[in-house]
Order: structure tokens, then C-alpha cells, then sequence
């Protein structure tokens, strides 16, 4: 779901595993050979190709966390049972003991994942980004390359953890905020806020 850059190096990835892409659906652009696949069309077309009666795995390769979140409940109200999410976890992720994957949720090669952590449905764990040890990571996060989340921190709903971010152990970021890359969080984020440096302040409120 999407032909953008990211759907772009989500396919990249399904090469990697090996795995056979049928196409993108994505209303944005028209109908034909696109990255080494084939743009499907849009919704409608998800639903004609939906009416054969197979099973069609789907994840939603954009970077955007509302965009994600707008295509799934999009999704859900057209009521095509046999259309499911699926979990991209890359061979080269590294996942410990006691981790749930929600359904949806990329795990890019280079991430790590250690143990007794939940991660949300329709997740981004990016290139070589971690999440330690008793974290909660709600649905729809975007976790950037190299961002860093200590041991029992807690990432609310649609957080973007921007590129090489540190979150501390046992802290929490609210549900829709935004860290800045390179930020540096040792105290609880509330929701729906951008918060940026070292340490990590609050320099935005964004409305619900």
C-alpha cells in the first residue's frame, strides 16, 4: 500500500526474503510497470482483485504514521475479509525471545528487538534502529535509522522517533508526539508534541 520511496525499499526488502510482490496500490499514481513491479491501481482495483477469492497479505509502505493509519481503517471499511496485513520482519532484523510483532509491522534489516517487548500493529522499525528490554511500542510508530529505545520505555500511538534519537530507559513518549533526530529523551514526552535536543524539549503542540 503505496508506491512511494519507502514502498520502494519495502520492496527491496521482499527481494531480499525472496518473496514475490504482486503490486502496489496507490491511487496517487497510474496503472503499469513501476520499480521492478506493477502499480495495481487504487482501492477499486484492490477490491476487483479481492473478488477472486484468494488471500491477499498487504502491508503499508509509507512513511507517513497518519497516512498508514487512514489506508487501514480505509481498508477495514470496505469489509474485504480475505484482504490481510502482514509483518515484514528482514533476515537480517534480529528479534530475542518474547517479542510480539503486531500485524502490519516492518522490521527493517539492522533492527533489534531483545526481549519482552510488544511492538504495535503497522509499526516501522527502521535500518539499524533498537528496542530493548520490556518496552511498549504502540501502533503505528515510525522509528527512524539508528533512533535508540532503552529498556522499559514506552512509545505512545503514531510517535515518529526521528533518525539516531535516544529514548532513555523507563520513559515514555505520548501518543502523536515528535522527536527530532539526534534528540536525547530522559524525562516522560506528552502527547502530541514535538520535542527536540539534548536534552529533549518541548518546542511544538500540535492540535488532536
Amino acid at each position: 500500500m503505496g508506491a512511494g520511496r519507502h514502498g520502494s525499499e519495502v520492496s527491496s526488502y521482499l527481494l531480499d526474503m525472496g518473496l514475490e510482490l504482486v503490486g502496489f496500490v496507490d491511487e496517487s499514481k497510474p496503472r503499469g510497470p513501476w520499480d521492478g513491479a506493477q502499480i495495481l491501481g487504487g482501492f477499486d482495483e484492490l477490491r476487483e482483485l479481492a473478488q477472486t477469492g484468494r488471500t491477499l497479505r498487504y502491508i503499508t509502505a509509507t512513511g507517513d504514521n497518519r497516512s498508514r493509519r487512514e489506508l487501514v481503517c480505509r481498508l477495514a471499511q470496505m469489509g474485504m475479509a480475505n484482504v490481510r496485513p502482514w509483518s515484514l520482519i528482514h533476515p537480517r532484523a534480529i528479534v530475542g525471545r518474547n517479542v510480539h510483532v503486531g500485524e502490519g509491522s516492518c522490521l527493517a534489516p539492522g533492527s533489534i528487538v531483545t526481549t519482552n517487548v510488544r511492538i504495535g500493529e503497522h509499526c516501522i522499525l527502521n535500518v539499524n534502529s533498537s528496542v530493548s528490554h520490556d518496552c511498549v511500542v504502540g501502533d503505528f510508530v515510525n522509528i527512524n535509522p539508528g533512533a535508540v529505545v532503552a529498556g522499559d520505555a514506552r512509545i505512545g500511538e503514531g510517535c515518529f522517533i526521528g533518525a539516531g534519537a535516544t529514548v532513555i530507559d523507563k520513559v515514555s513518549v505520548g501518543a502523536w508526539s515528535v522527536i527530532g533526530a539526534g534528540a536525547v529523551v530522559i524525562s516522560d514526552i506528552p502527547p502530541r508534541v514535538t520535542a527536540v535536543g539534548v536534552p529533549a524539549r518541548v518546542i511544538k503542540r500540535h492540535s488532536p
